[in-house]
């Protein structure tokens, strides 16, 4: 099966070679690799340029700056692999992040296998699309969310009607959930295959606690209006609201943001908690929280939160 590597780039002249080389270094030999130059004003298109010369499987696209958003689905729009994987062009990845990406698609019959990056790994094994959306919205960690670190089928993508959305700044979080939703079988490798650069001046470094406070509530929102006709799934976007409450709270808490947010979102707890009484995926812990907050033990669960979290 050909895999289509989609690469945005845009600003990145001191990295972004990497990026392909590590790309050019695969392993698994049936790729392409989709460059797409979001309208950078450094050096980055002409480096890719010349890489493209050299690497016959590389193509390169330049456009308007669109934002990562509209780069991504640009990129899938150009593509022409069954499969497609999305690589940030200031990151790199180990030479078999394809081919034992693929071998596990292949074994498990699944239609997305996430790997792990850094040092963050999934446990691995196979869950069904519900599950996988359970992951993005409760569990919450990075390796379920982001984009970057996944082999998909296109067909989720094109089939479904599922785009990133441009001009956010946290497209995975508003999007992935969409994509697991829609896979059968969702497979999980225990092993780091990305690379993450951390980097100065990114656009999640770039951001405020508030920010991403608000976009984290805001996807919560979006995901019960998109799953409304779906009953489980609504319940677990209903759940990762009330998870984007506790955020605006304990940030309150450490001393991150205003003590109004507390009173707000304790206010919103008080007002919604009925809601709440019949929801299986309201975890053991947020029941815990609840009744501190709304029963008289607001100081211990402060005291509790301070000390885990400073």
């Amino acid at each position: 099966m050909k895999v289509s590597i989609v690469v945005p780039v845009y600003n990145v002249q001191d990295y972004v070679l990497r990026c392909l080389e590590s790309l050019k270094k695969q392993t698994y030999k049936e790729i392409e690799i989709v460059i797409v130059d979001d309208g950078s004003t450094d050096k980055s298109g002409k480096i890719c340029d010349e890489f493209a010369k050299k690497e016959k499987r590389a193509k390169v696209f330049h456009k308007k700056n669109g934002g990562l958003s509209d780069a991504r689905n640009y990129g899938i729009s150009k593509s022409s692999g069954e499969l497609i994987a999305f690589v940030d062009s200031d990151d790199y990845v180990g030479e078999g992040f394809i081919d034992e990406m693929v071998d596990v698609m292949e074994n498990d019959g699944s239609d997305i296998v996430v790997c792990g990056y850094d040092k963050s790994l999934p446990e691995g094994g196979v869950v069904n699309g519900p599950e996988a959306v359970y992951n993005c919205l409760i569990r919450q960690d990075n390796v379920d969310i982001v984009a970057w670190n996944k082999l998909y089928k296109k067909l989720l993508f094109t089939d479904n009607r599922i785009t990133f959305p441009k001009g956010e700044k946290h497209e995975d979080l508003l999007t992935t959930h969409k994509i697991m939703s829609k896979a059968q079988k969702v497979s999980y490798l225990d092993k780091a295959l990305y690379f993450y650069e951390d980097r100065e001046g990114s656009i999640t470094n770039a951001e405020t606690v508030e920010d991403k406070l608000r976009m984290r509530e805001r996807a919560a929102k979006e995901a019960i209006n998109y799953y409304v006709d779906n009953g489980d799934l609504c319940d677990m976007a209903r759940v990762s609201l009330m998870l984007a409450k506790y955020a605006y709270i304990d940030a309150a808490i450490r001393g991150d943001i205003g003590l109004e947010y507390y009173e707000k979102n304790l206010h919103w707890l008080r007002q919604n908690i009925e809601r709440y009484k019949d929801n299986k995926y309201l975890t053991k812990k947020l029941k815990i929280y609840n009744t501190l907050n709304l029963s008289g033990g607001r100081v211990i669960y402060k005291m509790f939160r301070r000390f885990i979290t400073r």
